[in-house]
């Protein structure tokens, strides 16, 4: 009769460990968003950016966010990222240049790497002299997953990332800050068709870089058209808005 008594205290025991998470390590992780992108997601990188030509500091941006300050969103209330993360009851991250970004914060907010001026491409924007294109905020990203790893440890930082939410938005300053304009080579190296692939391509391999580094639940937002955008429109003496409006479809 020893033998059930013990067989039944033992299952109790364990019972309690699993119910109190000592017989496991999972990470009990918050989930948080991990934002890339150009002007449509930035809130703040580039205001930080002392010598970048674009700047969200002058005062209509933010008037309906908030205190109605300039925040460093080009907008006048919430981006793309703070409304579909809103929807999904997500905390909103800070900019990765925000001098109060530690392991708590990224840990319960995520981080926002997005930078006004950003383009698939490390050449898009150069005019504006400094911004973060995305292989930039990739390799931002990859610090951030190392300094985590030091902070929280590898097991608990990968579940971390893994179950994370992540966000693109980029690719109109490739033609409006790039293609469009004649200073860049781009513009003469490549016709519509030609350069479109080449973005194509050089953002399936960043998707896959990201995929690798842990990314798997990942939004990617298409182009609008960029014919309307207000840069577009002082360029388009070059006639190749229609064009472009066709390659972004």
């Amino acid at each position: 009769m020893e033998k059930p008594k013990r067989s039944n205290k033992l299952a109790i025991i364990l019972a309690f460990l699993v119910i109190f998470g000592l017989a496991n390590k999972q990470c009990y992780c918050d989930v948080v968003q991990f934002v890339f992108g150009d002007s449509l997601s930035d809130v703040g990188n580039n205001n930080y950016l002392t010598k970048s030509l674009a700047r969200a500091a002058t005062p209509w941006y933010g008037i309906d966010f908030d205190n109605g300050m300039p925040n460093g969103r080009f907008c006048n209330g919430r981006t793309v990222a703070d409304i579909v993360g809103d929807k999904m009851g997500l905390p909103r991250p800070p900019a990765f240049l925000d001098p109060s970004l530690d392991e708590n914060v990224i840990f319960q907010n995520g981080v926002n790497f997005a930078s006004g001026g950003g383009g698939i491409l490390n050449e898009t924007s150069s005019l504006f002299i400094q911004r973060f294109s995305l292989y930039k905020q990739i390799e931002l990203f990859k610090g951030i997953q190392e300094f985590m790893r030091m902070k929280i440890g590898t097991e608990k930082a990968n579940q971390f990332f893994t179950e994370a939410y992540y966000v693109v938005a980029m690719g109109s300053n490739d033609f409006i800050n790039n293609y469009l304009l004649p200073v860049y080579a781009d513009s003469w190296t490549y016709n519509g068709d030609t350069f479109t692939q080449y973005l194509i391509s050089t953002l399936e391999d960043q998707l896959k870089l990201m995929h690798s580094l842990g990314a798997r639940k990942l939004t990617f937002f298409g182009l609008g058209t960029d014919g309307m955008h207000s840069l577009a429109t002082v360029v388009n003496f070059f006639g190749q808005l229609p064009a472009v409006n066709e390659q972004t479809r």
